[in-house]
């Protein structure tokens, strides 16, 4: 890992939970468990005992009760007959899991949005793409320092989620807007797993300008297959398979 990559990922997960004001103590517990488990910290059939959290993530007991209830709502945690709150075996793999199911759903709200996204919409994300670019071009003239590294990533950062939920938004499907809205709520626990370097900060922005154009263009054809390859590249270009 080099230096840029380090101090990237090691601030990640701060930066993630500071540019989020909204994010209750539930959230960031609920995360936080979560982010043990993708790491295997805490790994398949493992007793989770709300007093021992608690006690080490440093809260009461009451956003740890109702982390792990969310956790057992979305299936990451299971209750078993004694009432005994346990990691489901395989959960390492939820981030990969929903990366496949935004590749079968994704491409397909693309090509369906490629007809509806409005003018201003399309203009609105342009002016985030130009912002990243700006980063890009400030960090290749050689400003490569950790505050202009935090500063590209917030704004590629910015741009993924406003591209990807818009899209989302546009798509004219209810069902698939809220499956792809409920996909990316676990997107903040991805980017606090692993910082994003230089390398998949140039080449998501490329991805993205792609996917844009098609959208800006109305092909519908185009926008599906660049959604995709977009989503393909994200999971190969990251260090760690279990998370993406």
């Amino acid at each position: 890992m080099n230096k840029e990559t380090h101090l990237l990922t090691e601030s990640a997960e701060l930066n993630s939970l500071q540019e989020d004001e909204s994010l209750s103590l539930v959230d960031e517990v609920y995360q936080k468990l979560l982010l043990r488990i993708i790491r295997c910290e805490l790994p398949g059939g493992t007793e989770l005992k709300s007093t021992q959290l608690a006690r080490e993530i440093g809260v009461s007991r009451t956003p740890v009760v109702q982390a792990l209830a969310r956790l057992q709502a979305d299936g990451i945690v299971i209750q078993q007959k004694n009432h005994r709150a346990v990691v489901r075996e395989g959960a390492e793999n939820w981030l990969v899991e929903i990366h496949e199911l935004r590749l079968l759903l994704e491409p397909s709200a693309a090509a369906m949005a490629a007809g509806r996204i409005s003018e201003a919409e399309i203009q609105r994300l342009q002016e985030l793409a130009a912002q990243v670019k700006a980063c890009q071009l400030q960090y290749e003239d050689g400003d490569q320092s950790p505050e202009h590294l935090q500063q590209w990533g917030a704004a590629s950062r910015g741009f993924d989620y406003a591209l990807h939920l818009s899209i989302a938004d546009h798509c004219g499907n209810l069902p698939i807007c809220e499956a792809i809205h409920k996909c990316w709520s676990y997107k903040r626990v991805s980017y606090s797993a692993a910082g994003e370097t230089p390398e998949i900060m140039t080449r998501g922005l490329y991805d993205h300008l792609v996917l844009l154009d098609s959208l800006k263009q109305q092909d519908a054809e185009t926008a599906a297959a660049a959604m995709t390859m977009h989503l393909r590249n994200a999971s190969r270009m990251r260090p760690d398979r279990l998370i993406v």
